[in-house]
């Protein structure tokens, strides 16, 4: 064949294989190669500069995999400009840290630094150092007793002041703490609000002087959906089981946090993934002999 010929030929040859390729067969031929123990290294630090975006939010995950939280370093230099799967799957990176002061640095880092408000809300959720429940009187294996609530003290609905967390973020910046400054929240009655979103309630109350008693409970009427409650900045526990639950009363046990004779601040951090959501019915402090 003549020279020229074969240059043209060849030249073609490229441009229909170019041509040919389709984003489904470039994901399957790195796949095939990531798939290879020789190849996979390489392959996975190909993927990392993919053009193809699905190819990178899977080279992140494999990186992680790969050289476990020495991969932290370069993971979050990609933060600013990965996109929404990449940066989800940067998230899910995080969660496997086992070292907690690193995974807390990696999700505030995702939170600060990632320009897409989905991924900023879902590291800061994932960014919660809270967790379990207080023990009730009725659920403690050594208490075989009856149990009498001797008083029931009703927490004033106009007291209340709320603000809407839409970036997930309330708990990192302590709304929790007994000391925060909430003098710009809004102030009202507790009630609906409607769209899906986080959002938190704080409430001052005066508890009497010590009286006979066993223990002390907050009562909660109504909550939709998901709650997270503490009391003078301890955390007392959660009611997180999901939509179906937001009709039911749940009572956790503050015996260890509430001041006797002292102004108490309590705190609650709503989560609701429905169309309205808010505590919707008073709250209770029960006093238990």
């Amino acid at each position: 064949m003549h020279i020229k010929t074969t240059f043209f030929f060849l030249a073609a040859l490229c441009l229909f294989s170019a041509a040919g390729e389709t984003p489904i067969s470039r994901r399957t031929a790195w796949l095939k190669d990531l798939a290879s123990p020789q190849k996979k290294e390489k392959t996975i630090l190909k993927g990392l500069d993919s053009s193809d975006k699905e190819i990178r939010a899977r080279a992140v995950y494999e990186f992680y995999l790969l050289k476990k939280e020495a991969a932290l370093p370069e993971l979050e230099k990609r933060i600013s400009r990965a996109g929404l799967e990449e940066t989800m799957n940067l998230i899910i990176c995080a969660r496997m840290v086992k070292d907690q002061a690193k995974k807390t640095a990696f999700l505030s880092a995702i939170a600060a630094k990632s320009p897409h408000a989905a991924a900023v809300r879902e590291a800061n959720r994932c960014n919660f150092p809270f967790s379990g429940s207080t023990i009730r009187l009725s659920e403690r294996k050594d208490w075989d007793f009856e149990i009498v609530k001797v008083k029931t003290i009703s927490l004033q609905d106009a007291d209340w002041k709320f603000l809407p967390d839409r970036q997930n973020a309330g708990h990192l910046s302590g709304y929790y703490k007994t000391d925060f400054p909430d003098q710009q929240w809004k102030r009202g009655e507790t009630g609906y609000w409607k769209g899906s979103m986080t959002a938190w309630y704080r409430i001052r109350f005066q508890a009497p002087p010590k009286p006979d008693c066993n223990a002390a409970e907050l009562n909660f009427s109504g909550v939709e959906e998901a709650a997270w409650v503490w009391v003078n900045g301890v955390y007392i526990g959660c009611r997180d089981k999901g939509p179906a639950a937001w009709n039911q009363p749940f009572q956790l046990d503050i015996t260890q946090a509430i001041q006797w004779g002292k102004e108490n601040v309590l705190a609650v951090r709503v989560l609701n993934t429905g169309h309205e959501g808010g505590i919707y019915k008073p709250i209770a402090l029960d006093i238990l002999k």
